[in-house]
């Protein structure tokens, strides 16, 4: 027992130091970047069944700073009332544009597919793949912009404020933040793949980039094409670079979404991603769960076996302090931070469930399902 617990307290210690070092280089400006050019920007939004969402979307957009813009929105065969509520903001906004989705080919995912559809219709310079369910302070596309610019990003991803309104979404989507903050080392350079990401609910591309790469047909067939993308161009040699649009500190983030809305759509969300983002390496996927049952939620299950064991109990106040602080730094819930276990266990069974639908070939999204073939 003492040695578990000195190895889970050695592994706590050295997530912490990661997160730390991530944090430092996760920063979004505060202030204003000066845009050093005002090129036109290809906003390109694929919805499927977005009627709920994507007003809100449209609107913020619409109320941009930054006004060197087109809206470019594709209808990917959606049997609700999407295209009719993008032509009546098309009304009111002439940069906003409703094309057509085609029939998916095989070998392709439907949002990568849409995706490779809206770049073929674009203009712009940059290209700013957004989802429906995403909206935008006046200043995010000209920050984003003039940090790309400054900093030379070939592609810069922003990470929004994640909304959590129902208990499911509490428990569980603070989470996104603690795989791409404790477990990806994002302050370390090189090419390598597996440090890679990127957030597929904003995506600032330049386009000759995103062209060279060969745009979504690269990673035409992977069901987590945002971070697909984010390793295979930091594998190219292309400058990836994730920033916090959660603006700490400010009344308004920058960028905010509300990923699901219900227990089955985030159940459904999760599980299509969670086994896919491991390309196919089983025993990677393996590890890291046994990882996460190991250290943070086996002491919470040992102290009630072993209340007495005061090692047990720091390490339990340590992770529920760990998470109050992540909790507080991205305007997450207070209580989905202390109900920690209830989280855990619930992000460890969704990801057995993206396993099991894996193998079945039935991995579900937006009423398809998929057979994953990571490309």
């Amino acid at each position: 027992m003492k040695t578990y617990l000195i190895i889970i307290s050695v592994s706590i210690f050295l997530l912490i130091i990661n997160y730390l070092l991530n944090i430092r280089c996760f920063r979004l400006p505060t202030e204003r970047v000066a845009l050093q050019s005002t090129p036109l920007v290809s906003v390109l939004i694929p919805a499927r069944n977005e009627e709920k969402r994507i007003l809100s979307c449209l609107e913020s957009l619409s109320a941009s700073d930054y006004r060197n813009l087109e809206i470019l929105i594709l209808d990917d065969q959606s049997s609700d009332h999407t295209s009719e509520v993008v032509r009546l903001a098309a009304h009111q906004d002439s940069r906003i544009r409703l094309l057509a989705g085609t029939d998916l080919p095989g070998g392709w995912t439907g949002k990568s597919w849409a995706c490779q559809q809206l770049a073929g219709q674009s203009r712009g310079d940059f290209l700013l793949f957004v989802d429906a369910d995403t909206r935008f302070s006046g200043a995010a596309i000209a920050q984003a912009l003039g940090v790309s610019q400054k900093t030379g990003a070939d592609l810069l991803s922003l990470w929004p404020h994640l909304e959590a309104k129902s208990w499911s979404e509490r428990l569980v989507i603070p989470f996104v933040h603690l795989f791409i903050l404790f477990y990806l080392p994002q302050w370390v350079g090189g090419r390598s793949p597996a440090m890679g990401a990127a957030n597929g609910q904003f995506l600032l591309f330049r386009r000759t980039a995103y062209e060279k790469l060969g745009g979504h047909q690269a990673v035409r067939g992977h069901l987590v094409e945002d971070v697909a993308l984010g390793r295979k161009m930091r594998a190219a040699g292309f400058r990836v670079i994730n920033l916090d649009a959660t603006n700490p500190g400010k009344r308004t983030p920058l960028v905010r979404c509300r990923m699901y809305e219900n227990f089955p759509d985030l159940w459904n969300g999760f599980t299509k991603n969670l086994y896919p983002a491991f390309d196919g390496r089983f025993f990677a996927f393996v590890f890291f769960q046994f990882f996460q049952l190991s250290v943070f939620l086996a002491p919470f299950v040992l102290l009630l076996w072993f209340p007495r064991e005061m090692l047990l109990w720091f390490l339990v106040a340590m992770i529920l302090c760990l998470r109050l602080a992540v909790a507080i730094r991205f305007r997450q819930s207070r209580l989905g931070a202390l109900l920690h276990p209830l989280g855990q266990f619930l992000v460890l069974a969704i990801a057995a469930n993206s396993w099991f639908q894996t193998i079945r070939r039935r991995l579900p999204w937006r009423g398809r399902h998929y057979a994953h073939h990571p490309c």
